[in-house]
């Protein structure tokens, strides 16, 4: 006999809320019942999205769930918690969960308290397209924490959509999303940066960025397969000072916020380079004089 799926409520219809609930929903794993959002055209379009569903104007419309996904902004979360709790729908072994990567599973306090399972789930991807994500979820790191009932039921669910599932301690979660917005929201400003620097040398855009796509990839190929002291390249990785205090002069004069950003990343590329071992001491020595001559 085929199991019932959970039924599950989503709250706060975002990118990343209506591509994990479409994934639920899509592949059987949940029947998704009630969707509220701030703006009730937003529910609707979430719901269209998804392909099922209800769109709700208030939270009182909602009825019971099995399992209930909050992906409000991060500072909604403990009021939609609290007015969840006080809106007398929660039972006694329901789920809550948000995924909020920065913020721990104790936020949804008040519903444990009406008898709930609480946890946070945070996918670690990009849902800047949730076509797209939907896509390419299988293979993407989830972390999870909070109560131990709420997680057995969460780690296997998104495990049955391809997600590898990993736990992390609520205390690190603001360091562990920091990290992530370093080499995910970092990376894109990074691009951007370069992008800027390319036009003002005299590149269209459009060049620029076709341009630059093989290296970057080419770069982070050599980072994961090699790792980042052996990835690294340039003239830090070759020791040569007086590159770097050319463009750190070129770029001083086009935008010093972008110096600043090139001080900054290539102090820690210094660091990279004496552990790589390729180029004399002396030489790192001298460009780490460059990037403190700009400080």
């Amino acid at each position: 006999m085929t199991a019932t799926p959970p039924t599950l409520n989503l709250i706060g219809p975002g990118r990343a809320g209506l591509t994990l609930a479409a994934l639920l929903a899509g592949g059987g794993a949940c029947a998704l019942q009630d969707v509220l959002s701030a703006e009730y055209a937003t529910a609707q379009s979430a719901v269209a999205f998804i392909g099922s569903g209800l769109a709700v104007r208030r939270l009182p419309e909602m009825r019971a769930a099995a399992l209930w996904l909050l992906t409000p902004p991060d500072a909604a979360i403990a009021p939609v918690a609290a007015a969840l709790a006080a809106s007398g729908t929660i039972r006694s072994g329901d789920i809550v969960f948000h995924c909020s990567g920065s913020l721990p599973s104790s936020l949804l306090a008040p519903l444990a308290a009406s008898g709930a399972h609480i946890a946070s789930l945070h996918p670690l991807k990009s849902f800047a397209d949730p076509a797209a994500a939907l896509q390419s979820f299988a293979g993407t790191w989830c972390t999870v924490e909070g109560d131990a009932a709420a997680i057995a039921v969460l780690q296997p669910l998104f495990e049955g959509l391809g997600a590898q599932v990993a736990t992390i301690d609520p205390a690190g979660k603001t360091l562990y999303h920091a990290a992530s917005v370093l080499v995910c929201n970092g990376l894109t400003a990074l691009m951007e940066a370069g992008l800027r620097v390319y036009q003002n040398a005299g590149l269209d855009r459009a060049t620029a960025q076709q341009m630059m796509e093989p290296l970057v990839r080419d770069t982070l190929d050599n980072v994961f397969a090699l790792g980042t002291v052996r990835a690294l390249t340039g003239p830090v990785a070759r020791g040569d000072a007086e590159v770097v205090r050319r463009q750190l002069a070129a770029l001083e004069s086009f935008d010093p916020q972008i110096a600043a950003a090139y001080r900054a990343l290539n102090s820690i590329a210094l660091e990279l380079a004496r552990a790589q071992g390729s180029a004399p001491q002396a030489a790192l020595d001298a460009i780490a004089k460059e990037l403190q001559n700009y400080q």
